[in-house]
Order: structure tokens, then sequence, then C-alpha cells
């Protein structure tokens, strides 16, 4: 098992003791965990607690995305997280979401390792369906992701953590590109506008003056109004799949995490028979 960088030292710490109460370094040294659980247990943390949180620190993974900038960051996140500490060990948690994720959420796996598994949405004609208007009357707010990383470290021989990062990044460039475009349009419009108008400015120059500052603020107005539209629906959509990793944690904390049949098994099922 890899050693734990010494910068966690104060976290892993930090998050046994109040682990306790509640139921630094040089950069680029490590500190093994053996270590580290009996520099705790000098200070008179329990063992179990920072074996936990130890494995909460393993468990967090740096998701990448492009650089942000203002407007992107006044949107929100670009990787919505969650995680929980839940029985079994990282190869029964990780085989058992190999089997529930394709069918109960038409995600596909892209990479595997022995504590992580990446997916990403599936991109073939039912995937595409499922993603535009959903299956039996539920939404599949995970299809709309770019990645969804999920992450187990183990805490002891019958728990582990459970992490999942939910990268949104796509859908919140999108909302910038659509709205950078629609205030080009409305740009382009005065502009246009504005050529008839100067021309109108020798006969009616106030009257030209009025029309144009109208047009003026009716390409910021509709903007603007796209802007709020665009970002509502994306906080939405971020709301939905923090809700949705929720679920899948508590499903996975209480044991209940298994492959039930899906509408289409059942209507095809049904035509077999």
């Amino acid at each position: 098992m890899s050693d734990l960088p010494r910068t966690a030292l104060e976290r892993v710490l930090a998050r046994a003791s109040e682990l306790q109460h509640a139921h630094a370094a040089e950069p680029g040294d490590a500190i093994s965990e053996a270590r580290l659980v009996e520099i705790a247990t000098e200070v008179g943390l329990d063992v179990q607690h920072v074996r936990q949180a130890i494995a909460e620190e393993r468990a967090q993974v740096a998701v990448s995305v492009a650089d942000t900038g203002g407007l992107l960051s006044s949107l929100g996140p670009a990787v919505v997280s969650a995680q929980r500490t839940v029985n079994g060990t990282p190869e029964q948690l990780l085989r058992t979401l190999e089997a529930f994720l394709p069918r109960q959420e038409y995600m596909t796996c892209v990479r595997r390792s022995s504590d992580r598994l990446v997916w990403e949405p599936r991109h073939d004609p039912l995937g595409n369906f499922v993603r535009s208007v959903g299956l039996g009357g539920r939404r599949f707010d995970l299809v709309r992701l770019d990645q969804l990383v999920i992450t187990t470290a183990r805490v002891d021989d019958t728990r582990s953590v459970l992490r999942v990062d939910a990268v949104v990044d796509r859908a919140r460039r999108s909302v910038r590109t659509n709205t950078i475009a629609t205030g080009a349009a409305g740009l382009l419009v005065v502009c246009l506008a504005a050529v008839p108008l100067l021309v109108l400015t020798l006969a009616e120059s106030q009257f030209a003056i009025i029309a144009l500052g109208v047009l003026t603020g009716l390409a910021a107005g509709v903007t603007w109004l796209s802007w709020r539209t665009m970002a509502n629906t994306f906080r939405t959509m971020v709301g939905r799949v923090q809700q949705r990793i929720e679920f899948l944690l508590d499903e996975a904390q209480q044991g209940r995490l298994e492959p039930a049949p899906t509408l289409l098994d059942r209507v095809l099922k049904g035509g077999a028979g």
C-alpha cells in the first residue's frame, strides 16, 4: 500500500479527532500508514477513527478540468462530489457498481484500476434516447455528465470509503458558449440596424438615437435573460446530479445497490414471452 504524503497528516489527524468526538511538514516527504497510526495513538486518538480518516484522505482524487475564469465560476462547480463509509471491501463495491451502473444509469466504464472506476455516458442510440427523454418516466441525470469517477479506499476488513466525483464541466461551458453566442447575435442585429439608422439621423436624428438605444437595450436584455435561464437550468441539473450520487451512496451504505430489472428489460422479457 502506498504511503500518504506528509502534507495530509494534519487533515487525517483532524478528521480522526472529529470522528472520535462525534460518536507541518516538508512537501514531497511521505509517512507510512503504520507510522501515522502510531502517532495518532500517542496523542490519544482511536485507531479505528484514524484508519477511517486515512481512507477518506486516500479516496480523494484530483479531477482535472480546464481553466475556469470568472464567467464559468459564477455558474457553479465543475465537479460534484460526495463520499460515505460503507460496508464492503473495495473489490466488492466496484464489482457491484460495475453491474449496477450500465443497467440502471446507462453508463459505460472507460477505465478501471484496483480502487477506481471511470465512467462515461453511453453514446449509442439507446443512450442518446435516454439522455434526451428518459425512460419509464424517470430522468437519468448521470447520462448528462462528462465523467463519473468512483474511488474506494479500505478502512478495515469489512468497511470502505466510497467516493463519487461527477464532472459537469462540459454542460457548464455550454452555458457560457451559448450566452456569448446570444450576446454576439444581439450585437450583430444592433450593428446591422445602426446603418439605416445613421442615414435616418440626417432627417430625424432624435428618433434614430432613441431607436438605436431601444435596440441596444433589447439585445442586452435578451442576453441577460438567456444567461439567467441557462444558468438556472445548469444549477438545477447540478442539484439533481448531487441528489443522484447521494442516493447511490445511500443505497451502497444500506447494502441495496443491486441491479434491478430495468423497464427495457421488462419490455424485452414480455416480448420474448
